[in-house]
């Protein structure tokens, strides 16, 4: 087989099944290191164009490292997007060997941009802010539920949680920033990303980690790979209203913190706020053309490799 391979993967807890377009590769592995190995020298004879693997809960993340590290071209694709293109060729039924076939698929028909391979210290920070995210999570789930405990014990053993998490994010923000400092190319990008006014280094980690891809795209790429951009929904002479869907939800989290505090002390997005205010439109609108200002202005300063200043972030 000469013809370059557009393959699929259907990622499980203990397994994954593989399907390629043109037809060649069809296998069901176990999902643990002899299973990735046998898969890759499964692989390694034929020209391989692009591999789909879909968001699984984290069950793709050792496949999809494993891929990347062997030179590969990977995606990890939206599991709502991979959906709705199942659905529009009409495969409505689903199973894993199917849900392969879609993939192998979506990945010939779609092309959708592979992700760049993690440099340097880039996947272990990954790991840490993944970590990071999850105990802050879990620390306000507990914090939400202390006003609401009456009996004493209850109260103390979520006291007792909060002060563990606590104790355990600091560890993580300690090891995040040693992550940081240790890598010349991500303390630079650090740099330059908390140069602007309004980022703080929770943000800045998380865009290091989960936005390799800032500074290679253009500002349109960048925001709809974030979820910021608007898209039309307009038929024949009705008008209706641009939404944002899909992209980084992780991302777009932090740089919804940062664009509130950019409002109060960055003058550039704060005068962006204010003019989007005074010609009447709803706060969410507002807030998140902020958010996709803030974004593309960072994109702009890595991609140039400068730091932020009020007449750069004009020109963005």
């Amino acid at each position: 087989m000469t013809e370059s391979l557009y393959v699929g993967i259907d990622v499980a807890k203990d397994s994954f099944d593989v399907a390629s377009l043109p037809a060649g590769l069809h296998a069901s592995l176990p999902n643990d290191p002899a299973g990735r190995r046998q898969f890759l020298d499964t692989l390694r004879p034929h020209p391989v164009a692009l591999i789909v693997l879909e968001a699984t809960g984290g069950y793709e993340r050792d496949l999809a490292a494993d891929l990347l590290g062997a030179g590969l071209k990977v995606v990890v694709a939206n599991p709502r997007q991979v959906r709705d293109f199942a659905r529009g060729i009409g495969q409505l039924a689903k199973n894993d060997r199917l849900d392969a076939q879609v993939l192998a698929r979506f990945a010939q028909m779609v092309r959708p941009q592979p992700r760049p391979r993690p440099e340097g210290e880039g996947e272990a920070l990954g790991e840490l802010v993944l970590r990071r995210r999850q105990l802050t999570d879990l620390h306000t789930q507990e914090a939400n539920r202390l006003p609401q405990a009456r009996n004493s014990h209850v109260k103390k053993s979520l006291q007792k949680n909060l002060r563990a998490l606590e104790s355990q994010i600091e560890v993580l923000d300690r090891l995040i920033r040693q992550h940081i400092d240790s890598d010349d190319s991500l303390k630079r990008k650090d740099q330059i990303v908390q140069s602007l006014k309004g980022v703080g280094p929770g943000t800045s980690a998380m865009l290091l980690a989960r936005l390799p891809e800032l500074g290679r795209l253009n500002r349109g790429q960048i925001a709809a790979l974030v979820g910021v951009a608007p898209w039309d929904v307009d038929s024949g002479q009705w008008a209706g209203q641009r939404r944002i869907w899909g992209g980084r939800r992780e991302v777009r989290n932090v740089l919804y913190m940062a664009a509130l505090s950019a409002i109060r002390w960055n003058p550039v997005i704060r005068a962006h706020f204010e003019q989007l205010d005074a010609r009447g439109k709803r706060f969410k609108v507002a807030i998140t053309a902020c958010m996709r200002k803030l974004l593309v202005i960072l994109n702009t300063l890595v991609r140039n490799d400068s730091l932020w200043s009020p007449r750069v972030a004009k020109k963005s």
